[in-house]
């Protein structure tokens, strides 16, 4: 029988480093790392399974927060002993399904709504997850991988930068209604025939993104304005009517004759009718004018916010003398023409401010903006993400001081929220602040505490979810400069290889991700290097799914580990690994090669004795015992 494996490729060298399927840049078998089964609780298991086949380095994790919930806490104590007996590092990752930073929770595509209890419950999670991580590792500062989100978000695809556009141009957009919380509405690239559009080219044109996300809001506060508009006009149709009653008219002029109004007790039960129905439509139109206030002023800018305030400010000075709670007071004892009058200049006050309040939004001089209400999700996550990012840092550093876990937050593949790279490190640094903030508010030093945000809030960098944004139609050059971007504040990385269109985690040097330029970018930057500690987990779950067998080979060949201190490299092996046995996985030794074949060494010894073999029956001898 014969392998492929065995063929050889030839060299024009016979010591050539480059030979095999290496990708060009070396790493130390010691920093060659791999992440465990998440899908299951017994990560000792996993761990102890990774570690016999050579490798360094591991990283524990969970899918989610109840398989995390089910491994003992005694198991972590045991992995720091594991990993010390065997010279290696473990790192953590947080639960995937079921933790979203900002409290936006639900079912995907971008369905959900925000909760401030769910950001709450996720944010003590996330501190839960940080204490396990300082069990497992309590000597040192312990990576904590936590996804930057766990929902949609904007789409982007590579825009033509010559034609002046963005280079990340949107695509699709998913928005959160800040009045409801929900993730409900996505606004995507379209053709519209709207009259600015015909009026100016003659024919429709494509609105982006964030036009048809302003359209949107512009309408939303239309309708409210129109609807509180149809609700004033029905109160004033009331007062109309209430001071156009014959028995009304002639009452007040009587009063201004000086003559004896004296209304039957049936005129007078009408009179009060009419005055509290008018006061009643004015009571529910004035609650819709304070709810329309309120929502444009939480969702307006801050130039605009001064505009309303001086709105507020003339309101109240109005209102005052005719509040609903003082108004019945203030018409006891009243002639019925002064009540008629007191309903109608708290008519014309209410009015007074309708106008005003849609002048402010549709004055044409300052162009403002309506309210808004719909805000890109990554807009409205960024500040409760890093809201919660900030809260579990601090509490790591408070807790274990320079041992602090890291809150290392991982970017995301296109589609998902912070996909962007700018927006992703936006989103690190707004954390930073954020704990900057906290702490300094707390007593310490804000230079201390800068020191500290940088030291307990960083970047795992997933090379393999970037490279996702080639099937947007991004270049590789756009992927090697994102990795310069996000450099300074990377402190953990994930190798894994695909094609550019799924998550397929591939061993390196399997797909296209080009591997090398990230890691020459990174050790640029001062993330990699001889003097540097920072762990190199490779995914490659989808590998071991598909091949049922250990991807430690094809990784000491990917990046031409070095095979003894003295020279030669494990690339240069003549066995290639893309050969026999990736094609045609089997047990290289079964059993029974060692059952047929000499059986020397301790090969027949049975296992609980330290052998290779399991016990086909029982050691006892079958005697009875007595």
């Amino acid at each position: 029988m014969t392998s492929s494996e065995y063929f050889y490729e030839g060299t024009p060298y016979s010591l050539d480093g480059n030979y095999g399927n290496f990708i060009g840049y070396r790493l130390p078998v010691s920093q060659i790392g791999t992440s465990l089964r998440p899908d299951t609780a017994a990560q000792i298991v996993e761990a102890t399974n990774i570690l016999n086949q050579g490798f360094k380095q591991i990283e524990v994790g969970a899918i989610n927060s109840q398989i995390l919930d089910q491994i003992p806490k005694q198991h972590f104590k045991e992995i720091n002993r594991l990993t010390k007996l065997t010279g290696a590092k473990a790192s953590l990752h947080a639960p995937i399904q079921d933790i979203e930073a900002s409290g936006i929770l639900g079912e995907g595509g971008g369905g959900g709504r925000f909760s401030e209890l769910n950001r709450e419950i996720v944010e003590r999670k996330l501190k839960d997850t940080i204490d396990k991580a300082h069990e497992m590792n309590p000597d040192i500062a312990t990576p904590v991988t936590i996804h930057s989100a766990n929902m949609a978000g904007t789409q982007y695809i590579r825009g033509d930068v010559e034609k002046g556009e963005e280079k990340f141009k949107e695509h699709e957009l998913v928005a959160v209604n800040q009045e409801t919380g929900e993730v409900n509405r996505v606004f995507r690239e379209e053709l519209r025939a709207y009259p600015e559009a015909i009026a100016t080219t003659g024919k429709p044109r494509k609105y982006s993104p964030s036009e048809q996300l302003e359209t949107a809001n512009n309408s939303q506060w239309i309708n409210r304005v129109n609807e509180l508009a149809s609700f004033k006009k029905t109160t004033d149709e009331i007062i109309s009517g209430f001071s156009s009653q014959p028995v009304i008219v002639n009452a007040i002029a009587r009063e201004k004759t000086g003559e004896p109004v004296n209304l039957s007790r049936e005129e007078a039960n009408y009179v009060n009718q009419q005055i509290s129905k008018a006061d009643i439509f004015l009571q529910n139109t004035e609650t819709s004018f304070r709810a329309m206030f309120e929502q444009a002023y939480k969702y307006s800018d801050d130039n605009t916010k001064k505009e309303l305030k001086k709105l507020a400010e003339d309101w109240t000075k109005n209102i005052s003398n005719y509040r609903s709670e003082d108004f019945a007071k203030n018409f006891i004892g009243k002639p019925l023409s002064a009540q008629a009058e007191m309903v109608q200049l708290r008519s014309n006050i209410l009015d007074h401010a309708l106008v005003k309040l849609d002048q402010i939004y549709d004055d044409p001089t300052n162009k403002r903006k309506s309210p808004q209400v719909f805000k890109p999700v990554e807009e409205f996550a960024m500040e409760k993400s890093a809201e919660t990012f900030a809260n579990v840092a601090l509490h790591s550093y408070n807790k274990y001081h320079d041992k602090a876990p890291i809150v290392s937050i991982e970017n995301l593949y296109t589609g998902m929220a912070f996909s962007k790279p700018e927006e992703f490190k936006k989103l690190v640094h707004t954390a930073r602040d954020k704990f900057v903030e906290k702490a300094v508010k707390s007593g310490m030093n804000e230079s201390e505490a800068r020191r500290a945000a940088e030291q307990v809030i960083g970047v795992t960098w997933d090379v393999g979810h970037l490279n996702m944004l080639r099937k947007q139609g991004f270049k590789e050059e756009d992927l090697i400069e994102a990795t310069k971007l996000l450099g300074k504040d990377i402190k953990h990385v994930h190798l894994t290889d695909n094609f550019g269109y799924n998550d397929s985690h591939l061993a390196p040097g399997m797909g296209n991700v080009p591997i090398k330029k990230h890691l020459e970018a990174l050790e640029k930057a001062g993330v990699l290097g001889k003097n540097s500690d920072t762990m190199v987990i490779n995914e490659i779950g989808g590998f071991i799914n598909q091949f049922k067998q250990s991807p430690f080979p094809y990784m000491l060949e990917a990046f031409g580990a070095p095979v003894s201190v003295g020279g030669g490299y494990w690339n240069q092996a003549v066995w290639n690994t893309s050969g026999g046995y990736q094609q045609f996985p089997s047990a290289l030794f079964p059993d029974y090669h060692f059952q047929n074949y000499g059986g020397l060494g301790f090969s027949s010894v049975p296992r609980e004795l330290g052998g290779q073999m399991s016990s086909e029956r029982s050691r006892f001898s079958g005697a009875q015992n007595s």
